[in-house]
């Protein structure tokens, strides 16, 4: 009889402990942002890329790994075949992260279509557990990104060096 209740009190006991182990692991997370590949060997390309960085213990699979764009009539993903990183599915083990890109170009085309200028990104990643994980928008505006770096400012609003004088 001794014996059962210790079996009994330990099975509580381990209930407990999983359940509070449940309460308290960090959910997934994905950051979007903006990256210059121009390094020794790269394609000269300019990427989105989103990080998703798994915060619990156990592993976390990531199913598949689209960006949306939103601005437009409609929901427009973008991240198919141009898609690089990890091939999905992909498990993100405990505390580890995964990155996936795509070109600029591919969102770039998307605006042309639809004559807009800017619109906001974010990523959206499907997890094994049915549950999807979505980053932060983030602003792309054509004429800043798709050229790769910040505006080109008027003529008249560049400084201009004073001219040096000859003694």
């Amino acid at each position: 009889m001794l014996a059962l209740a210790g079996v009994l009190i330990a099975l509580l006991s381990l209930a407990v402990a999983v359940a509070g182990y449940r309460r308290t692991r960090l959910a997934p997370s994905a950051r979007l942002y903006h990256i210059n590949n121009f390094g020794p060997g790269d394609a000269k390309e300019f990427l989105i890329a989103t990080t998703v960085t798994n915060g619990t213990l156990g592993a976390v699979q990531v199913v598949t790994c689209e960006f949306e764009v939103k601005g437009l009539r409609g929901r427009h993903m973008v991240g198919g075949q141009s898609r690089k990183g990890p091939e999905l599915p992909y498990k993100v083990e405990g505390h580890q992260s995964a990155t996936w890109t795509v070109p600029v170009t591919d969102v770039a085309e998307l605006l042309k279509v639809y004559g807009k200028q800017t619109a906001k990104i974010r990523a959206v990643l499907a997890l094994g557990s049915g549950r999807d994980v979505k980053g932060g928008w983030f602003r792309f505006d054509l004429d800043k990104w798709a050229a790769g770096g910040e505006k080109a400012k008027p003529a008249g609003a560049r400084p201009q060096s004073p001219a040096k004088s000859k003694a």
